[in-house]
């Protein structure tokens, strides 16, 4: 699958990936490390044993506050005190006062050990307010130290805790997978008893971690199948919602995914449209495009070789003559001073457009291809030239493939065949969209994702009999909150989920369908990763 990149895109996190559990805290003292000092307190002597107890004396020669005599002998034995006798050393005046390690401050550095002083040397108890109390025992508090480790441990637990429902839920929806596989293909119910107790297995530890099974997981996609984006029309580059399909290409990327991308209106400058989506990073380049006006016109057809000269193929009276407008690449054809004709040339001088005139009035245009063939003509009212009667779509060989009208007592769209047979009409476009989706683009290997704002996404769902699936897709939740409410009173036709680019979306279906429906959300990529730093500031 070949890579593509829109801006900077937000990657989102694995859902697979293992973070580390097992961090430290990082206010955890060190054991037996020495402290700061000049080169040669430094070094570690020849036999250092990393367990062992350091020499008295031996790391701290360069402290001031520390009471050494650091003119002693070093050779001299160090005093001893008797083990029964170290549990008064707070009561008895010894020589030397022993040496407690001092816990790290909150911010991770240590503050060096510090003597613990005799009872009768210790202060006495202060009258001043708390916070001008001196500790005897160092600046941090063992409480404090106890404390922060306690606190790592609940953040520990909570990131364990996020990470453990991600895959009970994952598992959970895999094994639901399993289960519909094997179900599709009239197994045993006996061939199921596995996944079955797993599944109870995963709804146990829901409800003990999380009080509830009643959770939605996210929608599982099967590398196996093939997937397809419903869109009314490729968008311009300068509308916004274009980024929606970026970061929903994206998002399928991102589970190995490679969608193709399905549009429904006619548009003279699709290939244009596409041509800007993958110089854009809009979609993988490997992405295939299906539009359903272009598949007719293709289907069976050889492409035809170009047309030679702008005007080739257009009859003129011979009575006519012809006045151009070079600056705007329109020519007028007129019978004497009756216009008849306009055609509007590309900026390579071939023909695009060609407006028929009857008393004053257009009748019809023709739209044409870069080969110089008429794939549309449109027919006007005579009545109200604003107004558009019948629409005659063309094959390359020039043979009629659909017609649509829109005059009221007439079948809506004929789909012909390349003998101008009728091959089936249809009395809506929604019954047509859904038709050609049905018979000659998806099959039972086939997810159609759409959109709430399409007009056919109802049909869709209601196709009982379709070996087709639909993934329906709230790209806009507070404008389609009353639709995504009536689809929700069918969990039944929801059997691959629901995507959202909304947390709220997301959390109402869950608890709508207490979890019966699977949930993804797209994620946005973070605008302020796109922002050009500022490197002004050195």
């Amino acid at each position: 699958m070949a890579l593509f990149k829109h801006g900077k895109k937000q990657q989102p996190q694995d859902q697979n990936q293992q973070p580390n559990n097992q961090q430290q805290p990082n206010n955890q003292p060190p054991v037996n490390q020495p402290q700061p000092g000049n080169a040669a307190n430094m070094q570690q002597p020849n036999n250092f044993q990393p367990n062992s107890q350091p020499e008295p004396n031996q790391y701290f020669q360069d402290v001031p506050e520390y009471p050494v005599n650091n003119h002693q002998d070093d050779t001299a034995p160090v005093e001893q005190v008797p083990a029964d006798t170290q549990q008064n050393q707070f009561v008895q005046q010894p020589q030397q006062p022993p040496m407690q390690p001092q816990p790290q401050s909150p911010a991770g550095s240590a503050t060096g050990p510090m003597p613990v002083p005799p009872m009768s040397q210790q202060p006495p108890l202060s009258t001043q307010a708390p916070d001008s109390v001196e500790h005897p025992y160092g600046s941090l508090e063992n409480w404090e130290y106890t404390e922060n480790q306690l606190k790592d441990l609940e953040s520990q637990q909570k990131e364990l805790k996020s990470q453990l429902k991600v895959q009970l839920l994952s598992s959970r929806t895999f094994y639901s997978h399993l289960i519909q596989s094997k179900q599709s293909v009239h197994l045993d119910h006996s061939a199921i008893d596995l996944e079955v107790q797993k599944i109870q297995r995963i709804n146990e530890s829901l409800r003990h971690w999380f009080g509830t099974d009643m959770i939605s997981g996210d929608v599982f996609f099967n590398h196996d199948r093939n997937y397809f984006i419903l869109q009314e029309s490729l968008i311009d580059s300068q509308d916004e919602k274009r980024n929606q399909i970026a970061d929903l290409a994206y998002y399928l990327d991102d589970h190995n995914v490679l969608p193709s991308i399905v549009t429904l209106n006619y548009d003279e400058n699709l290939d244009g449209l596409w041509q800007s989506y993958l110089d854009d990073g809009i979609i993988n380049p490997e992405s295939n495009l299906l539009n359903i006006y272009t598949y007719f016109q293709t289907e069976g057809v050889q492409s035809a070789q170009p047309i030679q000269g702008p005007n080739t193929g257009i009859e003129i009276s011979p009575q006519a003559h012809i006045e151009s407008d070079n600056e705007h690449n329109i020519d007028r054809v007129y019978v004497g001073n009756t216009l008849v004709m306009k055609i509007v040339k590309d900026i390579d001088g071939r023909p695009a457009n060609i407006n028929h005139y009857h008393d004053g009035e257009i009748i019809s245009t023709d739209y044409l291809d870069e080969q110089g063939i008429n794939r549309l003509t449109q027919v006007f009212n005579p009545k109200d030239p604003n107004k558009v009667m019948d629409e005659f779509f063309y094959r390359l060989d020039n043979s009629l493939a659909i017609v649509k009208s829109h005059v009221g007592g007439e079948p809506y769209i004929q789909v012909m065949n390349r003998s101008n047979i009728l091959v089936k009409s249809f009395d809506t476009e929604q019954e047509f969209i859904a038709w050609w989706l049905a018979e000659k683009v998806l099959d039972n290997n086939s997810t159609i994702i759409v959109p709430l704002s399409s007009p056919v996404y109802q049909v869709l769902l209601e196709q009982v009999n379709a070996q087709f699936k639909v993934l329906p897709y709230v790209d806009d939740y507070n404008a389609e909150s009353q639709q995504l409410a009536q689809i929700l009173e069918n969990p039944a036709q929801l059997t691959e989920g629901i995507l959202v680019n909304s947390e709220t979306a997301q959390q109402d279906i869950s608890q709508t369908t207490q979890g019966k429906v699977n949930v993804s959300i797209i994620p946005v990529p973070d605008k302020s990763e796109d922002e050009v730093p500022n490197n002004n500031n050195y």
